[in-house]
């Protein structure tokens, strides 16, 4: 198996191994990967395509002991468990009634609560219930709202028995009477707490905010327009609110049920708790996130070239492509054999037939932050969002083609019929599959192989395709730390360096309740060493870096070394929003990404953000405006005062020696100090280990023991 720290050998065993009666972990690393191998691929015997199950078990061991992909964590926690349960999140759908049907408010709790209890997450969407003052039998109705604090209570009760923390979305359509009410119900933080929310935006309501027009709230029990409000007033307050505290996001609803693949079964309505998988009614997430930093070689010209300048010894690394077809090749078949692996939640069996009807899967990745480290490009600049496109576009080729090539051994999958996907479709068919394109022609070349696209589109019309949606990009807080990632999914890198508050070792090391951690970025140490700095001066931009996690402002880091390694808050927002829609354009689900303002971004920014987001395609957009919570995460010295949070003198964060480097605390509440540190504040202090969680994404995610919840 691939060596790993050490941190991420505990993260990966802490989490996911199986226990025994003592409650001890009872496997090592390279045992989790290879019991969820062996699992997995015992559904390729359900086939007879020329491939053994001894064949694939041992290619998707060597695959994952190699963290070239690696599967969401319900799959390695749960794979040949008395629960085997494989799914990380579900939607399910709510009617408006109390629980006499299947999917009536109370009878759509209990199976929340029966999936909640297997591990996975739930999202859904409250639009269909009457709003608040509606008649309701002999009385008035409560509203959207209402029953949403219900749903968050029992899942509250629940997550106190000690079991995963529960991780939802709720959806409430921009044309609800209630939309004011669910806009502002985050606005206290610690309301709400298992639920992230996000409006679902229509382009008709967006059309109206851009002309100025008025816009009709409508009662879903009857279609009557409830009342006319005017556009900007509703976005105004979307956006006021996303800039108070990040809630609530957007899902742009059209945008999603255009790339429906079938339509003809439903309209889509909700996402997973962080926004990546639109999902119909009882679907799951069958994700699998493709490690990007181990898919580069060595640039065989440069290397041998003896005349090269630093700079250029320095990212000498290229894209390797053809390991990256073959990993997104296995990756896809690995997927498709979980939707028969898994076993769902017996008590809800909706669940299972859904998942088979149309064998969705989400082929995402990880670590696009490190490659760029690797290769020598700046995140958010053109050649980044070229560099983007180009991965993107070359994993959904790959993935659509190995797709096909399932449906022709396996068959397609049930419901594609009157699905866009349908050969039998005739010709001047609406809904029917397109060749996807890039927001812009590519002007960078990164010596990707030619895509065929037309040849791809003659297989698909001869054979169909096994699975009904391919791609997405979630979060993968927890999978990217096992696999020693310093960028989560598509984020850029949050921080060079910083410390790490954590129980782990503290009493070993005399240290009380809690130790401290030094992180520093492996790929920005080696990039230092390579420019012949000093050890001397390596420690100095350490120390100036764990500041703010930028070394943007650190005059001994060469320029050229600056100029590759950003981090989040060197990104601007609107390098955010296009290296999203860069990537959307080949992602045929959505993507878990957080558009990050720094600290002072106006209102008007946040308003600007989402109209470019709309206009270029994204299914969805998550905003944070830096210092905008109470509860943070990532804080400095500098952005703790700021906040008025105390005052120092200056010889308490002058520069102290290793022995007796303590961080001050300001104010009683929460640990800061002179360098970065994760603080730990109410929901964001890890429930299984007491450690800082880092947000990112949605997600935040323990570094310490792997725990992960949305957060957003």
């Amino acid at each position: 198996m691939k060596a790993l720290p050490e941190n991420a050998q505990k993260v990966m065993v802490r989490r996911y191994a199986v226990r025994n009666e003592q409650g001890e972990p009872a496997e090592t690393a390279a045992q989790i990967l290879e019991r969820a191998a062996r699992v997995v691929a015992e559904a390729e015997q359900n086939y007879q395509d020329g491939v053994t199950y001894e064949q694939v078990r041992r290619r998707f061991t060597q695959l994952l002991q190699d963290f070239r992909f690696i599967p969401n964590g319900r799959t390695l926690a749960n794979a040949g468990t008395s629960r085997q349960q494989l799914a990380n999140c579900f939607v399910l759908p709510i009617e408006d009634e109390m629980g006499k049907t299947n999917e009536g408010i109370f009878s759509i709790l209990r199976q929340a609560v029966l999936i909640l209890q297997a591990g996975g997450g739930v999202g859904f969407s409250f639009g269909r219930i009457r709003p608040k003052g509606d008649t309701a039998g002999r009385g008035k109705a409560t509203g959207a709202v209402s029953f949403l604090k219900v749903f968050d209570t029992a899942f509250w009760v629940i997550g106190q028995g000690g079991g995963r923390r529960s991780a939802c979305m709720a959806v409430l359509p921009v044309h609800h009477p209630d939309i004011f009410d669910f806009i502002h119900c985050k606005e206290t933080e610690g309301v709400i707490e298992h639920f992230n929310i996000s409006v679902g935006v229509t382009d008709e309501f967006m059309r109206a905010v851009e002309t100025d027009g008025q816009f009709a709230l409508i009662n879903p029990r009857d279609g009557q327009v409830w009342r006319q409000v005017r556009a900007r007033d509703l976005f105004t307050e979307i956006i006021k609110y996303a800039h108070h505290n990040g809630e609530p996001g957007v899902l742009f609803l059209d945008a999603a049920n255009r790339q429906n693949p079938v339509p003809n079964q439903y309209q889509l309505e909700a996402t997973n708790p962080c926004g990546e998988q639109w999902l119909g009614p009882y679907e799951n997430c069958c994700m699998a996130s493709i490690n990007l930093s181990e898919h580069t070689q060595v640039n065989e010209l440069k290397s041998q070239n003896a005349k090269l300048k630093t700079n250029e010894k320095l990212f000498n690394k290229v894209v390797d492509w053809e390991k990256l077809a073959e990993t997104v090749e296995w990756t896809t078949r690995w997927l498709d054999d979980v939707v028969d692996a898994n076993e769902y939640v017996p008590a809800v069996p909706q669940l299972e037939e859904a998942a088979h009807k149309n064998r969705r899967i989400g082929v995402s990745i990880m670590g696009l932050a490190d490659l760029m480290y690797l290769i020598g490009v700046r995140y958010g600049s053109e050649a980044a969002i070229d560099l983007a496109g180009q991965i993107m576009e070359f994993i959904r080729y790959q993935t659509m083609k190995t797709s096909i090539a399932l449906a022709e051994d396996r068959g397609p999958f049930p419901g594609i019929t009157g699905s866009i996907y349908d050969p039998s479709a005739r010709s001047g068919q609406v809904n029917k599959w397109k060749i996807p394109k890039p927001i812009k022609p590519y002007k960078h070349k990164f010596g990707r192989p030619k895509l065929d696209w037309q040849a791809l589109l003659k297989e698909l019309k001869l054979h169909g395709i096994r699975n009904s949606c391919q791609t997405t990009i979630q979060p993968t807080g927890a999978i990217a730390t096992i696999s020693g990632l310093e960028g989560y999914g598509c984020e850029p890198v949050f921080a060079l360096s910083y410390i790490m508050k954590t129980h782990e070792g503290a009493e070993e090391k005399g240290e009380g309740s809690w130790a401290e951690l030094f992180y520093e970025s492996k790929w920005f140490s080696q990039a230092l060493k390579t420019a012949a700095l000093s050890s001397q001066e390596r420690q100095t931009i350490f120390e100036a870096v764990r500041v703010q996690g930028s070394c943007q402002k650190v005059a001994l880091v060469p320029k050229h070394i600056r100029q590759v390694f950003v981090v989040s808050s060197d990104v601007t927002v609107e390098e955010h929003v296009k290296m999203q829609a860069a990537l959307q354009a080949f992602v045929d689900n959505a993507i878990s990404k957080t558009i990050n303002f720094p600290e002072g971004a106006s209102e008007a920014d946040v308003w600007q953000a989402y109209f470019k987001g709309w206009k270029l395609g994204l299914k969805g957009m998550t905003v944070y405006v830096t210092g905008s919570r109470q509860t943070v995460v990532l804080e400095t010295k500098e952005t703790r005062l700021s906040r008025g949070m105390g005052k120092v003198k200056p010889t308490e964060i002058k520069e102290k020696g290793p022995k007796d480097r303590e961080p001050f605390r300001v104010n009683g509440n929460g640990i800061v100090g002179k360098t970065l540190h994760k603080v730990y504040p109410q929901d964001l202090t890890c429930a299984e280990c007491g450690a800082m969680m880092i947000l990112q994404e949605g997600c935040a995610t323990c570094p310490a023991c792997g725990s992960t919840h949305c957060a957003v």
